[in-house]
């Protein structure tokens, strides 16, 4: 029997949604993007949580394992490697995470500072570093012991593992202007790419395509490849959008070295940014730079890798990109139509690697203070956030 009474509409654009998702009117897809969205919107640094600070140098790079989202990798310049357990102290009102595994300076690791670090994608019981001492090592991570070296007889700046293929090749970017590949299956180097004129700082794999790498150079040239090919350059990235064959030697990608790239989630679009002081993005289908401006605030005089943070999931109808400046702040961009979106500020140091853990969509940095920081949406109870994370698995627009 109908009682007379009306249920109220909220006024609160995310309880409104909530209202309208539970009665049917909105997908809950649509209420899933407007909360990501407001969380990437509001993210700050948090002041609740501590990493307990392990280098005695700069932090160069750092990774988050993608099996479950929990551990974090760091190397620094100091030739040690450490890992994290990010949900240690998750309930405490103020967090300090402890380094819970480490490999220092031994006879089998490394003898120069950290250039890069991966966790294998599909086991974080494997990682990967590259190392300035001119090695790549496969680490067993159970037991912080190598289990295969590859020497590369040249300075490694950064190496990548695909995400999505099952080759197992290790692309290397190194101070050869050759791209070698290693296999992870064999242990032993397969064959290599040449193409450019100068050292080699970026490579990245396709998240689309797995056979497709990007690489990027001091020469000033960002090239395609595709390794299966006999001749696997593709092209040579033209930002003037000129009509020259696509290996001219004229094509430049940015007009002084590039050192940074990063692929969209979906592979459509890659990202990348050079000493210029400019950050492009590509139309990967068109090969085209899509002459999108992100302004004037960028300042890129960081002399190894530095590679830009790309938010995998589409917030709504944007997608963010995060890039660290030379003033020791996070810029966030509009991926798409340039706008600065925010500032992150609150580093010491200059930061030098961006990591994206995408339970509680956070983000880690580190810098050349020794130190590295979350970032977190402001005002969000940690231990809710994880829940609607979990429960965001069992959503469908068929609810």
């Amino acid at each position: 029997m109908n009682s007379g009474r009306t249920r109220c509409i909220p006024h609160n654009k995310c309880t409104r949604l909530l209202y309208q998702t539970e009665i049917g009117l909105v997908r809950p897809s649509t209420l899933q993007s407007h909360y990501l969205s407001k969380r990437l919107l509001d993210l700050t640094l948090d002041p609740s949580t501590t990493i307990q600070r392990e280098h005695v140098s700069a932090v160069n790079t750092i990774d988050i394992e993608e099996a479950e989202g929990r551990y974090l990798l760091s190397g620094g310049g100091d030739g040690n490697i450490y890992i994290y357990d990010l949900e240690e102290s998750q309930r405490e009102e103020r967090r300090v995470i402890k380094c819970m595994a480490g490999a220092e300076k031994t006879i089998s690791g490394h003898k120069g500072g950290i250039s890069r670090v991966n966790w294998y994608p599909f086991d974080n019981g494997m990682f990967t570093s590259s190392s300035f001492d001119s090695t790549i090592k496969v680490w067993d991570t159970n037991a912080m012991e190598v289990a295969c070296t590859f020497d590369l007889e040249n300075k490694v700046y950064s190496h990548a593992i695909s995400s999505k293929a099952t080759h197992g090749l290790i692309a290397t970017a190194s101070s050869d202007p050759r791209i070698r590949l290693c296999d992870l299956k064999t242990g032993a180097f397969t064959h290599s790419l040449p193409g450019h004129r100068g050292t080699v700082l970026s490579v990245e794999w396709s998240p689309r395509h797995e056979y497709l790498l990007a690489s990027g150079s001091t020469d000033t040239t960002v090239r395609l490849w595709d390794i299966r090919k006999s001749s696997s350059c593709l092209c040579s990235l033209d930002m003037h959008n000129t009509n020259s064959p696509p290996l001219s030697e004229a094509n430049v990608a940015h007009t002084r070295t590039v050192n940074g790239l990063a692929f969209t989630p979906d592979g459509l679009h890659l990202v990348s940014t050079g000493h210029d002081d400019k950050m492009r993005l590509w139309n990967l289908y068109t090969g085209q730079n899509t002459l999108t401006n992100y302004g004037t605030m960028i300042r890129n005089q960081f002399v190894y890798n530095l590679t830009p943070l790309i938010s995998p999931i589409s917030a709504g109808s944007s997608t963010y990109v995060f890039y660290p400046s030379n003033d020791r702040s996070i810029l966030m961009y509009d991926l798409l139509d340039g706008s600065l979106v925010k500032r992150l500020t609150g580093s010491f140091g200059r930061i030098t690697a961006l990591a994206w853990r995408p339970r509680t969509q956070e983000i880690y940095s580190a810098g050349n203070d020794h130190d590295i920081l979350a970032w977190g949406p402001k005002n969000v109870d940690r231990d809710s956030a994880l829940q609607a994370m979990a429960d965001q698995d069992t959503w469908s627009d068929s609810d």
